[in-house]
């Protein structure tokens, strides 16, 4: 796959990559700074997809919730990408 999407499959790995890389600017900004205007906006996203998940897992300073929200995107990325080839 190039760097262009050109069909369904590639418009649905581009969007599951894209969610995965703000859940990464989300966890790293949620552990660094608290009181950022893109950690409020991304917790209005995050927040109820999290919610439980995170009833689940202890609370520590890294957000793990969103680690895993991340691998579970990439996963179905690669199925995506293995399955419709």
């Amino acid at each position: 796959m190039g760097y262009f999407v050109s069909d369904r499959i590639g418009l649905i790995i581009a969007v599951l990559n894209t969610v995965t890389f703000i859940t990464i600017v989300y966890v790293f900004v949620k552990a660094v700074e608290e009181r950022s205007r893109l950690l409020h906006m991304l917790d209005k996203i995050y927040g109820p997809l999290l919610a439980p998940v995170r009833k689940i897992l202890p609370a520590w300073r890294l957000d793990l919730a969103s680690i895993i929200l991340a691998a579970v995107l990439q996963l179905a990325a690669f199925y995506v990408k293995r399955r419709w080839q």
